[in-house]
Order: C-alpha cells, then sequence, then structure tokens
C-alpha cells in the first residue's frame, strides 16, 4: 500500500525553491505590465458558492469541479475560475457607475481536467478583466496586454489568434441547426477536423452554400486576406458586424507593432457559451495546450444584478514557466552574495546586517564547518563566496568561481563612511 503521506494529490505538485523563484519573478514581471495599464489588484476567496459557477453565461461544468459543503449544508467549490469572481465583486460591490474598471489577479484554480490536455488540477493564473466598455479599443487593449506581458516574462515566439464567436453563432442561426448539432459541430470545429465537419453536415439539412462556408472555416486562418475570401453576401447582420470587429481589432493591433504576435482564426470556437465576441488563445511551440486565453462575455456580470460589457484574459503562469523552462527562456537562479564565516556572534551579526544594508544577500554559516564543507555547501546553493572574518577590521572573500581567496578590508567592503558599523569608523578619521 502506497504511503500517501509522502505525496501530493494527483494534478498537484510541490513548487521547489529555484521553481518558486522563477515563477515569483515571472508573476511580478506581468503584475508590472498589468499596473502599468492603469489595472488594480484585487483578491476573491479560494472557496465560493456553487451558484456562481451555474448560470447561464458562466456556467462551468459541475463534474469538472471540486465540490464539497459548508456546516450549512450548502454545495461549496474550490474557484474553477476567477474571472466569474471579479465579475460577482463588480456587480455587487464596485457598481458606481464609474467605468470602466480595471482588475487584475493572480492566483490558484482548481479543476479537474482532461489528462490528455495538461493533467493539472491546481494551476495559478494571471489575468486582467475590463469592465463597463464595448468598444474595438478595449478588445484591442486586452489583447496588447496579454501580448506586452508574455514579452516581460522572457517569451519571444508566440502567437495569438484571434477569432469571433458571434460570427459563428451567426451561421449556426442561419443554418437551422438544433442547440444539441450546433454544440457538436462547434467541438468538430474546435478540432479543425475538416473531414468529420463535412460529413456531420452531409446529414442535416443545411444550404448548400452555408455548409460550404461552415466547411471552409477551419482553413480560414492567417494575416487579414482571410476575411477576404467570404463571401459577404452569405452573411447576416451580426456575422458582418463580428467581421467589422475582428478586423477593426486586427488592425490597431497592426498600429501597436504587434503584427508578428497575431493571426486571425475563424473557426476559433472555444468557450462559445461564455464569449459574446473577440475571442483569442496564445500558443507557442514546445507545449500542446495555449497559454493564455480571452475573450469578451458582455453577459456574465448580469447573472450578478448589474449587466455590464467586459472583456478580459487569463495567463497560464505554470504553464508558461514549462514553456520558458523548455525554450532556455529562464534566467539562472542564484543563491546568496555571501556565506558569513564568524566565530564573534555579535560581531558576525554586525557584519550579516551592514552586508544586508548595503544591499547584499547575506547567509550565516550556521555550524562549525572545514572549508572543503563550507565550499560544497555554497556551491551546491549557488553561493558565491565565501566570507571569513578575522576581526572587525579584516576578512577574507574565497570566490566559488574563480577558487581565489582575497583578503578585504571591511571598513572599505562597507562603504565605512556610512555602512560600516565597527569602532573605529564610528569613531571617526582622527586623522
Amino acid at each position: 500500500m502506497a504511503d500517501w503521506k509522502r505525496y501530493t494529490p494527483e494534478g498537484t505538485q510541490d513548487v521547489l525553491p529555484r521553481q518558486c523563484t522563477n515563477k515569483m519573478k515571472t508573476e511580478s514581471a506581468i503584475a508590472d505590465v498589468f499596473e502599468s495599464y492603469g489595472y488594480m489588484v484585487a483578491e476573491t476567496p479560494v472557496m465560493q458558492f456553487y451558484d456562481a459557477f451555474n448560470t447561464p453565461s458562466g456556467k462551468i461544468p459541475q463534474e469538472t469541479m471540486f465540490k464539497f459543503f459548508d456546516a450549512q449544508g450548502r454545495i461549496l467549490v474550490l474557484r474553477p475560475d476567477i474571472t466569474t469572481c471579479l465579475a460577482r465583486m463588480v456587480a455587487c460591490k464596485l457598481d458606481d457607475n464609474c467605468y470602466p474598471k480595471r482588475l487584475y489577479y493572480c492566483g490558484k484554480v482548481f479543476r479537474y481536467l482532461d489528462q490528455n490536455t495538461s493533467g493539472e488540477r491546481e494551476f495559478c493564473q494571471a489575468g486582467i478583466e475590463l469592465f463597463g466598455v464595448k468598444s474595438d479599443l478595449a478588445d484591442s487593449e486586452v489583447i496588447c496586454c496579454a501580448i506586452e506581458s508574455l514579452l516581460a516574462a522572457g517569451l519571444s515566439r508566440f502567437q495569438i489568434e484571434i477569432g469571433q464567436v458571434d460570427f459563428y453563432k451567426a451561421i449556426v442561426a442561419d443554418s437551422g441547426l438544433s442547440e444539441e448539432d450546433a454544440e457538436a459541430l462547434r467541438v468538430l470545429m474546435d478540432k479543425k477536423d475538416a473531414l468529420a465537419i463535412h460529413e456531420f453536415l452531409k446529414g442535416r439539412n443545411v444550404s448548400a452554400k452555408l455548409s460550404g462556408l461552415l466547411e471552409e472555416l477551419p482553413t480560414l486562418f492567417g494575416g487579414p486576406e482571410v476575411l477576404e475570401r467570404l463571401d459577404m453576401s452569405l452573411l447576416n447582420d451580426q456575422a458582418k458586424e463580428a467581421i467589422r470587429n475582428l478586423k477593426a481589432v486586427y488592425e490597431i493591433l497592426t498600429d501597436y507593432g504587434y503584427e508578428d504576435y497575431i493571426s486571425i482564426d475563424l473557426s476559433l470556437v472555444q468557450g462559445i457559451n461564455r464569449y459574446t465576441g473577440i475571442i483569442f488563445k496564445g500558443i507557442t511551440h514546445g507545449i500542446g495546450y495555449s497559454i493564455c486565453a480571452g475573450g469578451r462575455y458582455d453577459g456574465l456580470t448580469g447573472e450578478f444584478g448589474t449587466d455590464l460589457p467586459a472583456v478580459g484574459m487569463a495567463i497560464g503562469t505554470d504553464r508558461l514557466l514549462t514553456v520558458l523552462s523548455r525554450q532556455n527562456c529562464l534566467e539562472p537562479v542564484f543563491g546568496s552574495d555571501f556565506l558569513v564565516v564568524c566565530a564573534n556572534n555579535k560581531l558576525a551579526h554586525t557584519v550579516l546586517a551592514s552586508l544586508r544594508e548595503s544591499g547584499y544577500v547575506a547567509e550565516q554559516a550556521l555550524a562549525d564547518m572545514p572549508h572543503d564543507a563550507l565550499c560544497a555547501y555554497a556551491e551546491k546553493n549557488n553561493i558565491q563566496g565565501i566570507l571569513t572574518v578575522k576581526d572587525e577590521h579584516s576578512a577574507e572573500i574565497y570566490n566559488l568561481e574563480l577558487g581565489e581567496t582575497t583578503p578585504v578590508d571591511l571598513c572599505e567592503l562597507f562603504e565605512h563612511d556610512e555602512n560600516c558599523h565597527c569602532d573605529h569608523c564610528e569613531g571617526g578619521d582622527e586623522n
């Protein structure tokens, strides 16, 4: 029988120290971008009522959620999504008629996911939500922020695929397909399975022209030229407006200089039940699933009492770190600058404090160890040097990279007039 106390639950993992350092640096770089756009950080409880995720606009399949009960028997969940939580927050607590509202977050969500997707059940997301504005500029801002966040994290090779769910919904509405058939077709469209789409439509009463358009959708990806291939005479007003919005967003992002990072995909239809307009996802090589996704979801806040347009996106920071590691984009994680060895506790504390005040990372040798053992410890922990204190004035530094020992004057090391605390410096230079 397995000794379960030694393991983490399936779909979760420990984040080891160096991994955690990279994670914090990456999330900090992303947050800096969010804040530079005027987004303010917000937090929501990890525990939420199940009802919040069982609305028509924000419904999440219950089999994907971790459910349990409170003392009154009400169903609770570990939040499977943060966008819904912020939509509730804005509708119930921030509805002051002053819009737009720009919020960002970084936190964990919990879901049972398809093992073929990633195997994750606990994962981190960093994202933004823009409430109260419906415009091409608002859609473009969120996509632009996603691009700049990925670049700030160190990723340079990626693509943002942009689609429009209203375009698909409009064509399906004109086709006469039932809701059940429309959803089945959406799944095939998401897989870009052209043969299966053809066979599916062959058995339905859909006009030849619309059937041909639906079969063509998986091939309509690339630059703005794909929009020129559309027969606009087949499109109703909703579909035409969707194409206008998609074209406008593409042009804005091109004006911003991001043409190399964006492409159009008219068969992009994931999350269609929530989204109401522009949608997008970020992809890169080295991973089999998207690293970010988002879109417009104008109906969600209305489920909580205040009907507001909204658009947002989320970056899977765990997935992003996997990609950065595989593409060798992560900077080396260094340990302390100094490992301080000193037999006098009072002097050791003074030296450590002075080093830290001077901006160094310094840790104390906590046991009496021979030099070889100190070097082995320092090397394993990426410590740059061993500082051995002789007295209040003198010490020596062993540089692990060079394998050299250099004598140093502590007063000079601490720039004595500001940071050194030895009696000689505090008394001043009598000469």
